[in-house]
């Protein structure tokens, strides 16, 4: 599956990059393009994407940790974020792959 495929026009913001949601970000679309490498069905590249968030990033709160993140990009390169950094990265990861997310 490309990229950030064409879409219809009314999907478009739920493919948008944006700064919290920053896909295009060199590490976010590197990790997004190896969690979807030999899927084709969406749903494979969706579960791949949300087990990735669940499993291999922390939620701050239960590491006790800190930095406290926010952008998608910052909660990848820290591993660790609250519910909503988490659900940024999800969502970026989604969105990288073409998967329109809000």
């Amino acid at each position: 599956m490309p990229i950030a495929q064409e879409c219809p026009q009314d999907l478009a913001p739920y493919l948008a990059v944006s700064s919290i949601i920053n896909w295009t970000h060199p590490a976010v679309l590197a990790q997004a393009r190896a969690l979807a490498a030999g899927l084709t069905d969406e749903e494979a590249i969706a579960r791949a994407c949300f087990e990735f968030v669940r499993d291999d990033i922390r939620h701050s709160l239960d590491a006790q940790a800190n930095p406290v993140t926010c952008t998608a990009s910052e909660v990848l390169a820290h591993r660790i974020g609250y519910c909503y950094g988490k659900s940024h990265l999800l969502a970026a990861l989604l969105r990288a792959n073409g998967l329109p997310t809000a």
